[in-house]
């Protein structure tokens, strides 16, 4: 017998049947232009964000209000009590402070300007501008003159031989603490003794208020050399 080929049936679908080529329904179109539309939002809102933030960061830059404390705190730890004689009243130790401004000398220094000496590091907040300039100079006790002109420098005062550098600060306030009374003040104009500490307090313009207690010549002071009496002997007759 013969074996006949039978031809081989091809299944087909409803839409072949019925005429009509496979696609998407009505439904699912407007299911995926909701989704779509909600991915786009999402990424725009998220876009819009990044942007305002870096707009912020290229606006204000780095906050340095929050390191120069770090220096001031180090600064303060080894204060060098050396008294000196200034033209603002005989031997002296070097500590002049108000409430935005403060000068003291110094055994830490910023390598960077003054190479690691000694030095008499001086900080000065100009609330009309809201600018902190901070600045050094070489300590040298034998040269009171030169100390006492960078004493009496106005914050925006302009100098070849003096670095000064600048930050941007929304609020700059510094008080002493007293050892022996426990009372804060506005000013330190004692010359003879230290504050026990000092209280700074500053406002940045993105992390609001800060306070922070720093402590004087710490953790081991250095005790200012005491006055010796000279004693005069008078020639017998």
């Amino acid at each position: 017998m013969k074996n006949r080929m039978q031809p081989a049936h091809r299944k087909t679908g409803p839409f072949e049947r019925s005429g009509f080529s496979p696609g998407f329904t009505l439904i699912e179109l407007v299911l995926a232009t909701v989704i779509s539309a909600l991915v786009i939002a999402i990424m725009s809102v998220c876009l819009s964000f990044s942007l305002r933030a870096w707009e912020s960061v290229q606006n204000h830059g780095p906050d340095q209000s929050a390191p120069l404390v770090d220096l001031l705190k180090q600064q303060l730890a080894e204060l060098d009590p050396t008294p000196v004689r200034l033209e603002s009243g005989g031997m002296q130790i070097v500590f002049k402070g108000s409430g935005n401004s403060l000068a003291f000398a110094t055994s830490h220094s910023v390598r960077a300007i003054s190479h690691g000496v000694p030095v008499v590091a001086r900080y000065a907040f100009d609330p009309k501008s809201n600018v902190l300039v901070y600045s050094e100079i070489p300590f040298d006790p034998y040269h009171g003159d030169a100390i006492q002109s960078f004493l009496d420098l106005k914050p925006n005062a302009v100098q070849p031989n003096i670095r000064f550098y600048e930050i941007q600060i929304a609020g700059f306030g510094i008080s002493y603490l007293d050892g022996e009374s426990d009372q804060t003040q506005k000013a330190w104009a004692q010359t003879d003794k230290l504050p026990a500490a000092v209280v700074v307090n500053w406002t940045t313009p993105d992390s609001g208020d800060f306070s922070r207690l720093l402590t004087v010549n710490s953790p081991f002071p250095v005790q200012p050399p005491q006055k010796t009496a000279t004693a005069t002997t008078g020639s017998a007759r």
